[in-house]
């Protein structure tokens, strides 16, 4: 029992964390479009480590979520609902992945991060989290 209690303590810290940054970097980002202005380099440096955060929130979910599948219910075979929030889950770490990778190598290269990253990534990373939302209310709803 203490084990599952402990991963559900990093499960909701992944949720937490991933939640928090999601709705930060979407604000910072939409105020920089909407000002049509790069956002500044203490911003790009912040927006950075938020991604990198994010990265690190989605595997603590991920490696949490395998956990507490397979200690509470024995198998990760729950149906349908359960698999389109794993795709949803496996959507949304490709997404930020693609971001954390797209602002490292800008980073690298001193040239701004890919429009069409900075612009996709986030709205998939949107539907992914429908998708999760959705499909883990159904799973755990009798």
């Amino acid at each position: 029992m203490s084990a599952i209690i402990l991963l559900k303590f990093f499960h909701y810290l992944g949720l937490f964390l991933a939640g928090g940054l999601g709705v930060a970097g979407g604000f910072i980002q939409s105020a920089h479009r909407q000002a049509a202005m790069p956002p500044a380099e203490p911003v790009q440096k912040a927006m950075r480590k938020m991604a990198w955060l994010s990265l690190v929130a989605i595997i603590i979910l991920w490696v949490t979520g395998i956990g507490l599948g397979h200690m509470i219910y024995g198998t990760l075979s729950l149906g349908w609902a359960f698999s389109m929030k794993i795709a949803g889950a496996s959507i949304l770490l490709v997404a930020i992945a693609l971001v954390n990778l797209t602002l490292s190598r800008a980073g690298q290269t001193g040239q701004p991060p890919s429009a069409w990253v900075m612009k996709y990534a986030p709205m998939a990373s949107r539907g992914a989290l429908v998708l999760v939302l959705a499909g883990i209310a159904i799973t755990t709803t009798s």
